[in-house]
């Protein structure tokens, strides 16, 4: 099975093994989401860049929990928040 065939609670599974393809076809999925949450509120697309680029590697060091919500609206409620908190 291709990786962007595969759903997305089995692409998490292999990106906690570290699969960076999976992680890949994951980002490919949702960036775009994501960037749009982070895009509407900061106002800054730098910023929302950040955002979305740290999720993304949280979720790569398993920093990322993602509660009962689902994939999609876990990563876009935890982009809201990185969105709204300034990087330590």
């Amino acid at each position: 099975m291709r990786y962007e065939e595969m759903g997305d609670e089995t692409l998490l599974g292999l990106i906690g093994g570290h699969d960076h393809v999976a992680l890949s076809a994951l980002y490919d999925r949702y960036a775009a989401g994501a960037l749009a949450v982070a895009l509407r509120l900061t106002g800054e697309r730098a910023a929302a860049e950040l955002a979305v680029e740290r999720l993304f590697w949280s979720l790569w060091r398993g920093e990322l929990a993602l509660d009962g919500r689902g994939p999609r609206n876990s990563l876009m409620l935890a982009v809201r928040q990185l969105a709204q908190t300034p990087p330590a």
